[in-house]
């Protein structure tokens, strides 16, 4: 059923749209990731209004990861160790958020996406940002079908080709003799 709420969160999820078809243009880690928390920021006011906590509790981890990473972009310096500190407070707010709500079987594919998410935000190369987006892109497609969210199924695909697209005009150039090889090296080095 068509509602009030389920408009305004396809509107937000819409603007939410088009600043993650820019992020993964971007050549720097910081500007990816500035624009990625914007598009997030945008969702997740659009999951409020669908009401699915499950959703909430992911977009809602996703923006304090954004805002993590961000700064870790800013910051190269700072060491690892409180990096992964950092990520292991977030995973375990994630979870833990997850299993006090727990609505249904959803909140298990918060978990693993927002994990995966997480992952995929620690990252400092912009080429491995955007071959882990593809992978918990697919992943996150799944997640919205099943809660019927048409325009959050869209951003998902468009960020999903918008990385491949970023892959190949950023990334492949950079490296013409290597093709693709840039996939199967981020994969295999996490």
């Amino acid at each position: 059923m068509i509602t009030w709420q389920w408009i305004v969160s396809q509107i937000f999820a819409l603007i939410g749209l088009i600043y993650l078809c820019f992020s993964f243009q971007q050549k720097t880690s910081i500007r990816l990731i500035l624009l990625r928390n914007i598009a997030t920021l945008h969702v997740f006011t659009g999951l409020c209004f669908l009401g699915n906590l499950s959703a909430i509790i992911m977009c809602g981890a996703g923006i304090i990861r954004n805002a993590v990473s961000l700064y870790f972009s800013i910051k190269p310096e700072t060491k690892n160790v409180i990096k992964y500190f950092l990520f292991s407070i977030i995973s375990l707010l994630l979870v833990a958020l997850n299993i006090i709500f727990w609505e249904n079987y959803y909140n298990l594919f918060s978990i693993f996406i927002g994990l995966m998410l997480i992952y995929t935000f620690m990252q400092v190369n912009p080429a491995k940002i955007r071959v882990w987006s593809i992978i918990s892109g697919v992943f996150a497609v799944v997640y919205f079908c099943l809660l019927f969210s048409p325009i959050n199924i869209v951003i998902e695909l468009v960020g999903v080709i918008s990385a491949i697209v970023g892959i190949i005009r950023l990334d492949r150039n950079k490296n013409k003799d290597k093709s693709f090889d840039i996939i199967i090296n981020c994969i295999k080095n996490k």
